[in-house]
This record gives C-alpha cells, sequence and structure tokens, in this order.
C-alpha cells in the first residue's frame, strides 16, 4: 500500500484520537479536483513532518457535506483510481470545527482559497497556514503567526507539489506524483498557453513529477481522462449541476451563488425546464441571485459563457453592468439567447481565459457598493 493511501486509510481514527491540538487542512468550498488534491497532499506533507515530541494530529477535510461527493465527478474518479475511497474521506459535516476551536485545540491551514467566507469567519483564530493560488485579496489575513504562501501560478497543486519538493521529496512516490500531476494537466488545460492558465513554473512542476512516474504518462492522455470525468453528467439532474462546482458571494444584504457547469450554458438552460428548476434552486439554497458559468475544453479549444438569474429585473439589469463593464470589460461579453428562460440574460464570453477567479472580483467589488 503506498504510503499516502496508508495516512488517508487512518486520518479518521486520526480525527477521534486525543492530541495537543489537530491541524485541519481545509480546501475550499467548491471541493474541485484542485482543492481536494491540494488538500490530502499536504496535509499528508504536513504529517510526514511531525516531530515526536510535539506531534498534532494532521487531517485533510474536504469542504462539501459528504452527500454532495458523487457531484463531484472528476474528484471521484481521480481519487478512487489512485486508491483513496470516499470511506477514508472526512468531509465538512463530518467535523465539528466549532467545538474543536472553543475547545482551544484547533488548527487551520487554508488550501486553495486565502479568505474565508462569512460562515467560517469565526475559523480566523485558527488559521496558522495559507496555500493558494489566487492573486492575493485585500481581505486575507495580516497576522504574523499566519504563514501565507500565494502565488498566482495555474494550479494550487503546483505550489503543494514545489513545497513537497522542498521539505520532504521522499513523499513523491508514483501515487502522490501522479495525483498532482493530473490535476496540475486539468487546471491548465493540458499546459495550454492558449487557455491562459499556465505559467512557467506549472510547466517545470509538471515536468518534474513526470519523471517520477514510470512509464513516464502522456499528459494528454491524462488531460482527457479527466476532462471526461468532469463533464460525465448525464446523471445529473439539473439542480445538483448547479451544486457541483459553486461558490457564494454576499454582500449588500444578498446572497449570489456562482456555480461553474461543465457544459455550454446554452445547453443547461435547454435543460432547466423553462427555468423552474433555476427559481426552485434560488428557493432551496436562500439565494437572490444566480450566475451560472459554462464552460466546455477539448485540447483545441475553451469556450465559456454566462447567465445570471435573478427574478428581480433591476438587481438582474446592475449586475449585468457590472459583469459586462469590469475591469475594463475585461470579460468580454456578447449576449445570447436564454433559450426562453424567463429573468435571464445569457452572454457568450470572449476571454476564455478570465475563470471564475476573474468573476467572483467583479461581482464582490459590485456587491460591495450596494447597501443592505
Amino acid at each position: 500500500m503506498f504510503p499516502i493511501v496508508k495516512f488517508m486509510n487512518a486520518v479518521k481514527k486520526t480525527l477521534s484520537a486525543r492530541w495537543p491540538a489537530l491541524h485541519v487542512v481545509l480546501g475550499n468550498e467548491s471541493c474541485d479536483l484542485d482543492s481536494a488534491v491540494s488538500a490530502i497532499v499536504y496535509a499528508f506533507l504536513l504529517h510526514s513532518l511531525q516531530n515526536g515530541e510535539e506531534a498534532v494530529g494532521v487531517v485533510p477535510v474536504l469542504n462539501i457535506p459528504a452527500s454532495e461527493y458523487p457531484l463531484k465527478t472528476e474528484v471521484t474518479h481521480w481519487l478512487q483510481k489512485h486508491g483513496i475511497l470516499q470511506n477514508s474521506l472526512i468531509f465538512r459535516d463530518e467535523v465539528n470545527l466549532s467545538r474543536l476551536q472553543d475547545g482551544g485545540s484547533l488548527r487551520v491551514t487554508l488550501v486553495d482559497h486565502h479568505v474565508l467566507p462569512p460562515a467560517d469567519a469565526y475559523l480566523e483564530s485558527s488559521v496558522v497556514g495559507v496555500l493558494d493560488h489566487r492573486p492575493l485579496d485585500p481581505n486575507a489575513p495580516t497576522n504574523e503567526r499566519v504563514t501565507m504562501i500565494v502565488e498566482p501560478v495555474g494550479s494550487c497543486c503546483t505550489l503543494v507539489a514545489e513545497q513537497v519538493m522542498a521539505k520532504n521529496p521522499a513523499l513523491l512516490d508514483p501515487v502522490t506524483a501522479s495525483l498532482l500531476y493530473g490535476t496540475i494537466i486539468l487546471d491548465t488545460v493540458n499546459l495550454n498557453p492558449a487557455a491562459k492558465r499556465v505559467t512557467p513554473k506549472d510547466i517545470e512542476v509538471a515536468s518534474q513529477l513526470a519523471r517520477l512516474m514510470s512509464p513516464p504518462p502522456s499528459s494528454l492522455e491524462v488531460f482527457q481522462e479527466l476532462t471526461e470525468a468532469k463533464a460525465d453528467v448525464s446523471g445529473l439532474t439539473c439542480d445538483q449541476l448547479l451544486r457541483k462546482d459553486v461558490k457564494v458571494a454576499t454582500g449588500g444584504g444578498l446572497c449570489v451563488g456562482v456555480a461553474s457547469v461543465p457544459l455550454r450554458v446554452t445547453d443547461f438552460l435547454g435543460r432547466s425546464e423553462g427555468g423552474r428548476c433555476l427559481a426552485e434552486h434560488l428557493a432551496t439554497q436562500g439565494y437572490q441571485m444566480l450566475l451560472v458559468l459554462g464552460i466546455t475544453i477539448t485540447q483545441e479549444t475553451v469556450t465559456r459563457d454566462l447567465a445570471v438569474y435573478c427574478p428581480d429585473t433591476h438587481l438582474r439589469e446592475q449586475v449585468t453592468s457590472a459583469l459586462v463593464e469590469g475591469q475594463g470589460g475585461v470579460l468580454q461579453l456578447a449576449p445570447q439567447e436564454c433559450d426562453g428562460v424567463e429573468s435571464c440574460v445569457a452572454f457568450r464570453q470572449g476571454n476564455v481565459g478570465a475563470s471564475r477567479k476573474v468573476v467572483m472580483p467583479i461581482l464582490k467589488a459590485w456587491l460591495a457598493t450596494r447597501t443592505s
């Protein structure tokens, strides 16, 4: 059994054991492949660096309820392929972070994000580390006790791999190297500059990881395998698609869901029963507005489009204007049909390199201008 699989098979025992402190490596709330693998491998690294006399428990936590794990089709596929099964994972609803916080025994490292959502703001005093590849947010922790590693690369796993190479390269057996490698390949669209995600560091780290596997992997085959797993939404309902990869932005009395779906928005809207599932999703999730970001990826092309669904016409027009004009029109939006869905506007996105990491700051800036 490979060491990282052995580590993961023991994390639930680690969680229930008595320790001077418990160190939780927490991924982001979308729990995409980058977030999940970053949390697992970085926790594995921290565990390996423990000093016997000062050892604490280290566990990765996937930041979704266990019931939503089957929605993360590329995550379930890639982890299972590497011997990490669902019953060895710890999900957010399986650990009481508030109780641990109250007991004074909690340490938290954030991976693949560096700002806690409002619902998790209480954890801020327990944050001791950050590892993220997004542009630094003005609301990021500034406490000197927080070790910040924030660098705009294509994949957080690039930064995780860099840390492993620097601190304990012996951990990079073929399984751990492959977990990281595949994630970097998916995040950077097979290291394709046209997708505007890859950086020289991603390319260098991926190359180093590939040399640790025998035979060396075909990056194209890995990319195709993971994109097919991610796009396999044939068994998902409209509501499940909206929960598959979602983040939430709040401000000015509004709660906005921002869901990424692995198909064109125009195709998604065609599955929405004339918008009925969108209205139901807003009601069940407590959103006032929903942004749906569509993407299709092949080795040759990336296409993006987006839709804004909001029953309030005034709010819909306001946020649409912000998205079209934000950051000098960086998204390059052009109107397209909404397939007859009411309370909805849709756009083709000319800047295919602008992911949700670009959309979210525009949305948050608009929310900050509102008063509740």
